[in-house]
């Protein structure tokens, strides 16, 4: 009880957790709109996932710009900045559903059937191309910006309660998912442009969070010469005294953080099945998600599959704090890979949603602990200024591995049909936990306490 009150209390926690979290839902619903909508519109699963697959693209090649810009800028700055433009850019994508997309109500039409409004009238057509055009913005947004929470984070917890409080950001993005597909059929049953009119209304009350947050981590005031200047709000915000003697990263330093987890033997392995699963699960949950939809039911049940595993991330959040400083790290770990892997095949072989939703239910379980011992590690290894281009090369690799997954299952939806590609990113899911598994300085990583001794013991890098 005592870490929870340090934590609420003796830090800014609560106005980032707000922050982040108005982001999360209305990214959300944003993310669980889009697809369904470019379904609707233009008949093709391809045309859909494609669509998802462009602006991973465009927010992968612009993340390594986006690691810099965190480590070199204030970040509670650049927090207000993409909240701001999240209100401008939802309010843009409202206007063009409202203009292009709405039509009178027709029976057996639209992405919903009878029960939503269908997509129609003279300039239906420019939809497609305008949504993309929105969602490519959005994309450039979050390439450049969308991190800057994360990297945040570590300076406004200290590092003891860093386990704990990712563990919380677990069960947060849980709830968010399992409300946010649900949610997002609801509001779209009300009309079409209502999912991104809540998401700038939650844009709004980000910016408003970001706003209070006093109490974090900064670098002081550097020249190109690399000489500090005046660090203003000294008194509040916790100062690093190294930057003052530390040059600020350069354009060029983009690649550092990618090129430390590629070159490391650790996290070059651990990258790897990282990659693999981000892409695999999340194409996974996609395609049942525009199978239901495509399939002619609700729009709600849509987000079935994706409540079922926020389900799952729940309970898991739920006991991951307390197994952390408990269970050696590795055992954690281990269970985590093996459960996605088992988790997934079983969803893939089962034909019933409910079997289905089970299954994913039961491979997250561990995910939330496994997270909070990974990350933990990570920020253990990475210094503070440091861990925006970590973050940006960690995206670039994993979002990159998620675009590829997804346009490569929605070809292979079209063609070989739904079953056949599921099994498929169960079988690469299998792959992963195995490669995983093979690696002795993960799976016998001990509790936090012990994990100095681990990193000169086994000779990670630290950067």
């Amino acid at each position: 009880m005592a870490s929870d009150t340090e934590l609420w209390r003796g830090t800014d926690y609560g106005w980032w957790l707000a922050a982040d979290t108005s982001g999360a839902v209305g990214a959300s619903l944003i993310a669980f709109a889009v697809p369904l909508m470019m379904l609707a519109t233009t008949g093709s699963s391809a045309a859909a996932t494609t669509t998802e697959s462009i602006c991973v693209v465009v927010q992968t090649v612009l993340g390594l710009a986006g690691g810099v810009i965190q480590d070199r800028y204030d970040r509670r700055t650049l927090m207000l900045i993409w909240g701001a433009s999240g209100v401008m850019l939802s309010a843009v994508a409202a206007a063009a559903v409202m203009l292009f997309g709405n039509a009178p109500k027709t029976s057996g039409h639209g992405v919903n059937g009878a029960n939503a409004p269908a997509f129609g009238g003279p300039y239906a057509h420019v939809l497609p191309i305008a949504l993309l055009c929105i969602v490519v913005l959005f994309s450039v947004r979050d390439g450049l910006l969308e991190n800057t929470s994360n990297a945040m984070l570590r300076g406004v917890v200290p590092d003891e309660q860093l386990p704990h409080a990712m563990a919380l950001n677990d069960a947060r993005d849980s709830t968010v998912t399992l409300a946010g597909g649900p949610l997002g059929g609801l509001l779209m049953t009300v009309g079409h442009a209502v999912p991104f009119l809540t998401s700038a209304v939650l844009s709004v009350l980000g910016v408003v969070s970001a706003w209070r947050i006093r109490r974090y981590w900064k670098r002081a005031t550097v020249d190109d010469s690399g000489h500090s200047g005046n660090a203003d709000d000294a008194a509040d915000d916790a100062i690093d005294v190294s930057g003052a003697i530390t040059a600020a990263p350069r354009w060029r330093d983009a690649l550092d953080g990618m090129i430390w987890l590629l070159c490391d033997r650790f996290q070059r392995h651990l990258i790897i099945a990282a990659t693999m699963v981000t892409g695999a699960s999340n194409a996974f949950l996609l395609l049942t998600a525009l199978d239901i939809s495509q399939g002619g039911s609700q729009l709600i049940s849509a987000g079935f599959i994706n409540a079922a595993s926020a389900v799952g991330m729940l309970l898991g959040a739920l006991m991951a704090s307390q197994l952390v400083n408990r269970v050696p790290g590795g055992v954690l770990v281990g269970v985590m890979f093996a459960l996605l892997a088992a988790g997934f095949t079983g969803a893939a072989l089962v034909p019933s949603m409910v079997g289905k939703a089970i299954f994913v239910a039961c491979s997250v379980l561990a995910l939330p602990a496994g997270n909070a011992v990974l990350g933990g590690l990570s920020n253990t290894l990475v210094g503070k200024d440091k861990l925006g281009r970590v973050g940006a090369g960690s995206m670039v690799l994993q979002y990159g591995a998620y675009g590829v997954a997804v346009a490569l299952a929605g070809w292979g939806m079209q063609t070989i049909g739904y079953g056949p590609t599921c099994l498929i990113l169960a079988a690469v899911l299998v792959a992963a936990a195995a490669y995983a598994l093979t690696m002795r300085s993960l799976i016998t990583l001990p509790t936090p306490g012990h994990w100095a001794e681990h990193i000169q013991r086994w000779g990670i890098a630290q950067f």
